[in-house]
């Protein structure tokens, strides 16, 4: 399965987890904007980057890569997401229907990748554990916007 494909799947699983908590969703055309979808949460529009991750056997986790991927003809480019480039991204683990919910400013902090740890087995907890299955984060985030009017 090539990375479009995959991209496409972990999308659409994006789209129907917010379909089953009552939010709006809609897809820009085209794959030119730095996300992908975008979720009206309580009244409140939130551009959502989504992710699927992929399984590293020598690490025993599942990574991501949290840089954009710019193509053309001729040049393959890889850069850093900004701040306002979108509020939120969801990392999908497709082997395990699980999603790692992560604010922007987090998302930026990690260097190039994000490994999500699945295994129990590990002594300390990194840092991303506390982003997954976070749904929560996205409508805290909407209702602080709908105070802050």
């Amino acid at each position: 399965m090539n990375t479009k494909l995959k991209g496409d799947i972990a999308e659409q699983a994006a789209c129907l987890q917010a379909l089953k908590f009552g939010w709006g969703v809609s897809k820009p055309i085209g794959d030119r904007l730095p996300y992908d979808l975008i979720f009206d949460v309580e009244g409140e529009l939130l551009k959502i980057q989504v992710k699927s991750a992929w399984y590293d056997s020598k690490k025993s986790n599942y990574v991501i890569d949290n840089r954009q991927s710019k193509t053309n003809r001729e040049h393959y480019k890889k850069s850093r997401y900004n701040s306002n480039d979108f509020d939120f991204c969801l990392a999908f683990i497709e082997e395990l229907n699980v999603f790692y919910v992560f604010p922007v400013d987090v998302f930026i902090s990690y260097r190039s990748e994000i490994h999500l740890v699945e295994s129990v087995k590990r002594q300390r907890k990194p840092r991303s554990v506390d982003f997954r299955e976070a749904w929560t984060l996205i409508s805290t985030r909407a209702v602080q916007f709908e105070r802050s009017e």
